[in-house]
């Protein structure tokens, strides 16, 4: 199934989706990590309405540690304090956490009760039954845009709540744009491709997160090139497109020198530290990097924002918002919705942004006294923009295709492969992956 969540084309599929899926997802979600689902394959029916007693406490799954954020470290402060429910934490480094979750419940294990992670994940996790329903109400999730709202929705039940916006910003230099006697910010491909004729010999042109995001930024690019990755029918058909992403615009911006050599120097760190430190001219930072700048010395008027770039179709970036998701196999889910339901309230998502710099999932904590005196109007208007028209498409055994999608399409972008042929040889890939695995 596809879903562009910037509209309804494709909401009467994922409002199918388990049921078009649901025998094939177990199967496939078992080669996550080589493991198997629940014993009989099934989590939990419930449509979240009998939850039991409440407890007086939760163990939640955090991807990283709270010292990094500040701002859920905040919010669950907030709850125990209005509740009296006590969040026992466990911290686990975010390229452990899918696993951890998957060896828990493939045992049926009660261990953890809740967790927050990417929407991305949701496919696979709601077609094992290994999530709960949240029994969100329409008047909570009416906060949220319809695209976002969609993303969390399976078969009318929502299994997630959004709780942190992560999309990307296009942020450039005001002060060397007005030295440099470059009037605007780049409003189209062509545009940052002309910032080589522009930009000084001191600066790279064009900065984004590509190490550990390959797959996230080529989607992005894919979109805004009028692409997908599949069809309704579950068939891979992005290499035609996929080939104007490099031949258009990536390959290009590569031998014009306006991004920085080698893929490492390319990750969310070095990008955000050269930015902040004056090395870019322009950057599409995935990391609340505009607040970053902000709280690390730049000005106001220093700091630019614009939309992203637009492509031949359209200027989508990636919707990436994570939320917080409650295991079917919880012995206090009811306890444990609460906690989901708190950490995507308006409140909330306004501290994770006052505090950490998140964008907010929801529209009106961009009009929040307390969020316009800290940050500029052009950057809310911009988070906020991206916030409605971010895209995502939800698809089958995730990890493994985009395992697929990077190996063929870092080569291209270093120069080392031609694009049409090795994205055809991912295609072809993908296919034989959902064959084997009876997606197709």
């Amino acid at each position: 199934m596809v879903l562009d969540v910037m509209g309804d084309k494709y909401n009467h599929t994922r409002r199918r989706f388990v049921q078009a899926t649901g025998t094939l997802g177990i199967a496939g979600t078992t080669a996550l990590a080589g493991c198997t689902s629940s014993k009989d394959g099934k989590g939990s029916k419930s449509d979240g309405s009998d939850d039991g007693e409440m407890a007086d406490k939760i163990v939640f799954f955090n991807a990283g540690s709270l010292k990094d954020d500040p701002g859920t470290e905040k919010n669950i402060k907030r709850f125990e304090d209005e509740t009296g429910i006590t969040v026992d934490v466990n911290e686990v480094p975010w390229s452990n956490l899918k696993t951890t979750l998957i060896t828990q419940w493939r045992n049926e294990g009660s261990k953890v009760d809740a967790f927050n992670g990417p929407t991305w994940w949701l496919a696979d996790f709601v077609a094992a039954d290994w999530l709960e329903p949240l029994g969100l109400s329409d008047s909570h999730m009416g906060k949220f845009p319809e695209n976002l709202q969609n993303l969390v929705t399976f078969d009318g039940k929502t299994y997630m709540a959004p709780q942190i916006g992560k999309w990307g910003n296009f942020l450039y230099d005001k002060q060397y744009f007005e030295k440099q006697g470059i009037s605007s910010p780049p409003d189209t491909w062509d545009d940052v491709l002309a910032l080589g004729d522009k930009v000084g010999n001191d600066k790279s042109g064009f900065g984004f997160t590509w190490a550990n995001k390959d797959v996230f930024m080529f989607k992005q690019f894919l979109w805004q090139a009028g692409g997908q990755l599949f069809n309704d029918k579950h068939e891979p058909v992005f290499a035609d497109k996929g080939a104007t992403v490099f031949d258009d615009f990536l390959t290009p911006l590569r031998k014009k020198g306006l991004l920085p050599s080698g893929i490492q120097s390319m990750n969310e760190g070095n990008v955000g530290d050269a930015f902040v430190g004056g090395k870019f001219a322009t950057v599409e930072g995935w990391t609340p990097l505009g607040s970053r700048a902000l709280n690390e010395g730049w000005k106001k008027d220093r700091l630019g924002i614009a939309k992203p770039p637009k492509g031949p179709a359209s200027r989508a970036t990636f919707q990436d918002t994570n939320g917080v998701a409650v295991s079917a196999f919880s012995k206090r889910k009811k306890a444990a919705k609460k906690f989901a339901e708190f950490m995507s309230t308006p409140e909330s998502c306004k501290t994770d942004m006052v505090v950490e710099g998140n964008p907010a999932a929801i529209p009106e904590v961009y009009e929040d006294e307390e969020v316009k005196k800290k940050y500029p109007k052009e950057l809310r208007a911009n988070m906020k923009y991206n916030l409605k028209n971010a895209k995502s498409e939800v698809y089958r055994l995730q990890p493994q295709v985009d395992d697929i999608l990077s190996s063929n399409i870092t080569p291209v972008f270093l120069g080392k492969k031609d694009a049409k042929s090795a994205l055809s040889k991912a295609q072809e890939d993908i296919t034989s992956l959902y064959k084997k695995n009876k997606v197709l």
